[in-house]
C-alpha cells in the first residue's frame, strides 16, 4: 500500500458512492474517478477495513456501498488511549485523532506507513518483526514505548491484539497509553533519593541542600537546632537566605548554582576559590543570627547525576563563634 492516500481521492469515492447507493464494483468506481483500477482497489481497501465502506461479493464481483454502522473511526475518536489498525503487512490504515495529533501529521499522510518510518518512530523494525506472531493469531503483546518527539522523551504503555477485518485478513490493533508524567515522577522520585543518599553520607555538619531551581528540598536537624527553624518551614520554599540575612539576598550556595563568581567574591569577600571538589569556603559575621550575632564558617559545592548534570548545591553551616572569641579562627 502507498504511503501517500490522499484526501481528494478517498472523498472523490465517498461522493460518488453516495450517489450509487445501490453498490458499485471495482471498476464502475475507477471509471467514475478518473483513477486506475488497482489504486482505486488500495483506497477501497483502507476505507472498508477503516469501517467508511462495506463489501459484497456477488459471484466474482466485488460490490462496494457505503457503511451503514458507524465507523471504526468515530469509535477511535472517543477513546482516550493512541490508537491505530495495522493491517496484514504491518502498515496504518486507521489512527485516531489523538495518535494523529501526537505524530504531527494529517490522517491522509499516515495511512499506509509502518510504525518504525513514521517522523516519531514507535518501533524499530525488529519490534514489527515480533508482531508477525500475531497476525497468525498469537497471543495479544504489552510493550512498554520510549519515543523521543521535538527532542523531549515520551513513554508509552503498548497493547498490541491480534485484529480480524470482515474481508478475512488479519491485523494487528495497537492500544497507546501514554505514561509520560508516571515516568517523569518515578525518575524525579530516584533522583531525590539518590541525592538524599549522597546527603547523609556526608559528615553531620548543619546543612541544607538545594535544588538547581533554588528551592529547599532537604534541612536537617542540626540545622534546626542552630537556627530554630524548622524543616517543615524551610522545604520547599526559597526562604534558607532567612537563617542569615534580615532582607532577601543569595546564599553562597544560590550563587554556585549560577556559577555567578564574580559576585561570589563581591559579596563574599575573602572566599576561598573552589578546591578539586568545586568546594567554595567563607568565614564571616552574621549580626542577624542570635542576640549578638555569630561567626559562621560556611561551604557550599555544586551537586551534580552520574551524568555530570548540575541538579543542585549543598552548604554546610558551622557555628565558630567561640573559636573566634578565643583568637582561633583567622578571618579569610
Amino acid at each position: 500500500m502507498a504511503g501517500n492516500v490522499g484526501e481528494d481521492e478517498t472523498t472523490r469515492i465517498l461522493k460518488i458512492l453516495k450517489e450509487h447507493p445501490l453498490g458499485m464494483s471495482i471498476k464502475e468506481i475507477s471509471a467514475a474517478v478518473s483513477m486506475s483500477r488497482n489504486s482505486a482497489a488500495k483506497y477501497l481497501e483502507v476505507l472498508t477495513v477503516s469501517g467508511q465502506l462495506e463489501l459484497r461479493h456477488i459471484g466474482n464481483a466485488k460490490l462496494y456501498t457505503l457503511s451503514r454502522r458507524i465507523p471504526i473511526g468515530n469509535l477511535l475518536n472517543h477513546a482516550g488511549e493512541l490508537i491505530i489498525v495495522l493491517d496484514n503487512d504491518l502498515r496504518i490504515v486507521q489512527a485516531s485523532d489523538s495518535f494523529c495529533l501526537f505524530a504531527g501529521v494529517p490522517r491522509p499522510k499516515i495511512l499506509g506507513f509502518h510504525l518504525s518510518s513514521l517522523t516519531v518512530p514507535l518501533l524499530s523494525e525488529r519490534d514489527e518483526l515480533e508482531l508477525q506472531a500475531l497476525l497468525r493469531g498469537g497471543p495479544s503483546l504489552k510493550k512498554e514505548i520510549r519515543a523521543v518527539r521535538n527532542g523531549d522523551e515520551v513513554f508509552f504503555n503498548g497493547r498490541f491484539i491480534p485484529a480480524l477485518f470482515e474481508n478475512g485478513g488479519s491485523g494487528v490493533t495497537v492500544i497507546l497509553e501514554d505514561i509520560t508524567e508516571r515516568m517523569r515522577a518515578e525518575r524525579a522520585t530516584l533522583e531525590r533519593d539518590r541525592l538524599l543518599h549522597t546527603i547523609f553520607h556526608i559528615p553531620t555538619t548543619p546543612q541544607f541542600y538545594i535544588d538547581r531551581n533554588h528551592k529547599v528540598v532537604y534541612w536537617d536537624r542540626a540545622l534546626e537546632i542552630m537556627t530554630g527553624i524548622k524543616a517543615e518551614e524551610m522545604v520547599g520554599t526559597h526562604n534558607h537566605w532567612k537563617m542569615f540575612y534580615p532582607a532577601e539576598r543569595p546564599c553562597l550556595a544560590d550563587l554556585v548554582i549560577d556559577g555567578n563568581h564574580a559576585r561570589i567574591a563581591a559579596l563574599y569577600a575573602g572566599s576561598r576559590l573552589p578546591n578539586a571538589d568545586e568546594q567554595y569556603e567563607y568565614t564571616g559575621f552574621f549580626s542577624s543570627l542570635g542576640a549578638g550575632g555569630k561567626w559562621l564558617h560556611i561551604t557550599a559545592m555544586p551537586i551534580r547525576d552520574p551524568a555530570g548534570n548540575l541538579t543542585g548545591a549543598m552548604e554546610t553551616v558551622e557555628d565558630v563563634t567561640d573559636k573566634k572569641n578565643r583568637g582561633f579562627i583567622v578571618s579569610e
